[in-house]
């Protein structure tokens, strides 16, 4: 009975969270209210309430949750050769931040940067810091191990994100052409990854 209402409370979650992620991309945030958001999920205002206590809270679980389905490096890669784990987690990091969700919440944020600034901040810290200290962890280990020289895996973390960005990301941001063929997109982040290992000597 206690795991059928459990499954029963989950399931109402995603389907609130579908709902808002639809909804913000549609209307935008400032315009979405939570009686759409329970409208659209079929489920009461006071669900949404009670799994998600404000509009800010639910926005910030958006972004979360796509960055860890997204960015997460499973235990069964941990053993694994680094390059090939960064190659697959820079791979995931990048379709992410080039998809059409992605870019228009991006875009929201810097519109509404000077009114709403605590938007950007549940963003920056949701999205782009949550996505940096996973890598950084994964760095840390290596370091650890003994396989990469890094004083500060926070601010190597940084420099392998923004390389794997590239051009290509401020392209998208302009809302310019910035179609990639997958092996120029392989092609960009083995050269990034292959040039940041070598970098803090690594040891294989």
């Amino acid at each position: 009975m206690i795991e059928a209402q459990r499954t029963r409370s989950e399931q109402k979650r995603q389907q609130i969270v579908a709902a808002a992620s639809s909804l913000f991309m549609q209307h935008g945030y400032l315009s979405t209210s939570m009686d759409e958001v329970a409208q659209q999920a079929g489920v009461s205002k006071q669900t949404v309430y009670a799994h998600f206590g404000s509009k800010d809270d639910l926005f910030t679980y958006c972004i979360e949750s796509k960055c860890v389905v997204a960015t997460r490096i499973p235990d069964t890669l941990e053993g694994q050769d680094p390059q090939q784990v960064l190659t697959e987690f820079m791979r995931a990091f990048s379709e992410m931040i080039h998809s059409e969700e992605a870019l228009y919440v991006y875009r929201l944020c810097v519109t509404q940067a000077e009114s709403h600034p605590e938007l950007s901040r549940r963003y920056f810290e949701a999205g782009p810091l949550r996505v940096q200290r996973v890598l950084a962890d994964y760095l840390a280990k290596l370091q650890r191990s003994g396989k990469l020289s890094l004083p500060d895996p926070m601010l190597a973390a940084e420099q392998l994100l923004l390389m794997g960005r590239g051009m290509r990301h401020l392209a998208c941001e302009l809302g310019l052409p910035c179609e990639e063929s997958q092996r120029k997109s392989e092609q960009r982040l083995s050269s990034a990854i292959t040039l940041f290992l070598s970098g803090y000597g690594y040891q294989g």
